[in-house]
């Protein structure tokens, strides 16, 4: 391998969202590591406190995260969010998807109730079971 090819890999994992790539040839080989992305995704997540609710008759639940990588709370960036604070959504509902890897893999409510909070931020990195909607369920 010579010098230009090492520098067209790394130029290509470094703008993908490949974390590791092993490339062998004739013998040698090469392992690129991408920490440029994946410093991206790994960083501190944000989230909101759940506030104590005085109302004694609505028991607070949580939607949690069913994978790991960026939620997206609309099905595009160009359309309102599929729930707001206040809504009442159902058992089976889509609430928002998850972008692993390529794929937007859809986060389905397990519960019905009201949303009383979002947790996180459109875009936001998550991590499996981390909050996402706060819910009150009477």
């Amino acid at each position: 391998m010579d010098i230009e090819q090492v520098a067209r890999v790394v130029a290509l994992v470094e703008s993908s969202q490949v974390y590791k790539v092993t490339i062998e040839d004739n013998g040698q080989s090469m392992t690129v590591v991408n920490n440029v992305n994946y410093q991206e995704t790994v960083s501190p997540v944000k989230t909101k406190a759940i506030e104590p609710n005085a109302d004694v008759n609505k028991a607070l639940s949580q939607i949690r995260a069913t994978h790991v990588g960026r939620v997206y709370l609309s099905e595009d960036g160009a359309t309102d969010h599929l729930v707001r604070k206040g809504d009442h959504i159902k058992k089976g509902q889509t609430i928002g998807f998850i972008e692993e890897l390529t794929r937007l893999l859809p986060v389905v409510s397990d519960k019905e109730g009201i949303v009383s909070d979002i947790l996180v931020e459109d875009g936001q990195g998550v991590e499996y079971g981390q909050s996402i909607l706060a819910l009150e369920v009477s």
